[in-house]
């Protein structure tokens, strides 16, 4: 996935932070640092774009806070970081949801069904 580099920072790193700002052109959108964070075993730490919030909340991998609330992230990080038990379960329920919800196995399951219920409904 990555470079031997990165995955050395990774490896060291205790999560990961997508924090974007709100802008109408990330709203409904999936980062794919997103994914990559959790495809690493780490917890995120993300903006609570409600989508993101969905997501990262239904599988317990990380803490959704409001990107331009500096104390909501301190706390989160310092969460993470006093309790590195909490940090790797979320880590692993990641890596478990991109392995099982967000693979390409996953995917085509859904594209599948999909495509049979648009030729089911045009015939």
């Amino acid at each position: 996935m990555v470079g031997g580099g990165v995955n050395e920072l990774l490896g060291r790193a205790v999560a990961g932070l997508v924090l974007y700002l709100p802008q109408p052109n990330r709203k409904g959108s999936q980062p794919n640092k997103l994914f990559e964070y959790m495809a690493a075993g780490l917890p995120v730490i993300c903006s609570d774009e409600p989508l993101w919030v969905e997501e990262i909340e239904s599988v317990n991998a990380g803490i959704c806070v409001n990107p331009e609330d500096v104390s909501a992230i301190r706390e989160a990080i310092v969460k993470l970081l006093n309790d590195r038990e909490l940090a790797q379960e979320m880590g692993r329920n990641g890596r478990r949801a991109v392995e099982t919800k967000y693979s390409w196995t996953a995917e085509a399951e859904k594209l599948s069904k999909f495509y049979t219920e648009i030729e089911e409904h045009n015939e």
